[in-house]
């Protein structure tokens, strides 16, 4: 699994270069990323997403993404809970919303789905996207009022979010197709898989491009990027591992929970400091360099991970 998951990585670091080429050499411009943005999570994600769903459905499996929710919603609630009260006195205002933010969403749907599904299939795909439900609620039901304190959701603001997602929406679609036993036309299917299979390239490349804007980093600006990588990349990681082994589970969910709690800081995080004008540069520091440092430190993880059984 190792060698497959250096492999991936090595590919993934390839979509990234020609993203940032293709960024600093003008071809991606903002209204670029804003269209691939859009294709990628209101297309190409709900695609591979819905025809992993399609895959097959056995018990075994359904008690399996059961574990992984539950274990998914305890994980965010601790790190909500943890991220409030643990935070560095080192940190500015500004700094400790993305201190925040950064521990509670990762970037486990745009880079988090190419790196399992290459790991575990169609079915890792599944996996993957329910153990992010948690990740996508908060990101956009909680990630406001973290940048902007003043800003309340309501709860039938949530839920009208949680309803309108795609992700879930075609997860809930999925499901309901698995249980009356309905299928699709074989080349609507096929080409729904060949439309996912757009993903990693697509969302990779996007990843690459928002990399390319310049930052320059002070002194202790460094220090305080080193702490919030590190804990995000291999601190939160390693307690989901203890907690796994120390509920047993099988190979492939420890890996699917222990890689997804070690992606880098989501990219939405620079986008909510520049828009509620928080520390945009100190946001996009902490995206690039955690997105650089997960080439190495999941793999890492995912040694341990082999080595644990």
């Amino acid at each position: 699994m190792t060698t497959i998951l250096i492999n991936t990585q090595l590919t993934i670091v390839t979509y990234l270069i020609v993203g940032f080429l293709l960024s600093k050499t003008g071809l991606i411009d903002e209204h670029a990323q804003l269209f691939i943005s859009n294709l990628t999570i209101n297309v190409l994600l709900p695609a591979s997403v819905f025809t992993s769903f399609l895959s097959g459905m056995s018990m075994d499996l359904l008690l399996s993404l059961g574990t992984i929710l539950i274990l998914a919603i305890g994980l965010e609630v601790f790190l909500s809970l943890a991220s409030k009260t643990g935070g560095s006195r080192r940190f500015t205002p500004g700094q400790a919303c993305v201190a925040h933010y950064g521990y509670l969403v990762s970037n486990g749907g745009l880079i988090g789905t190419p790196v399992i599904e290459s790991l575990f299939g169609a079915v890792g795909v599944m996996c993957c996207n329910v153990f992010m439900i948690p990740t996508r609620i908060l990101a956009f039901s909680a990630g406001e009022s973290i940048f902007n304190p003043s800003l309340k959701r309501t709860p039938q603001a949530v839920l009208r979010s949680v309803a309108t997602n795609k992700i879930i929406d075609v997860m809930v679609l999925g499901l309901v197709m698995i249980y009356f036993n309905l299928s699709l036309p074989a080349p609507i299917l096929m080409a729904l898989q060949k439309i996912g299979g757009c993903l990693a390239p697509f969302s990779l490349i996007l990843v690459g491009s928002l990399l390319a804007q310049r930052v320059k980093l002070t002194g202790p600006m460094i220090k305080n990027v080193a702490q919030i990588t590190l804990i995000r990349l291999l601190g939160i990681p390693l307690a989901a591992l203890g907690v796994c082994l120390a509920l047993r589970l099988d190979f492939q969910t420890t890996a699917v929970i222990t890689l997804l709690m070690g992606m880098p800081v989501g990219s939405s995080c620079a986008s909510f400091a520049k828009k509620y004008r928080g520390d945009e540069t100190f946001a996009s520091a902490v995206v690039l360099i955690s997105t650089l440092l997960s080439t190495v430190t999941l793999i890492l993880l995912m040694k341990l991970i082999e080595l644990a059984f």
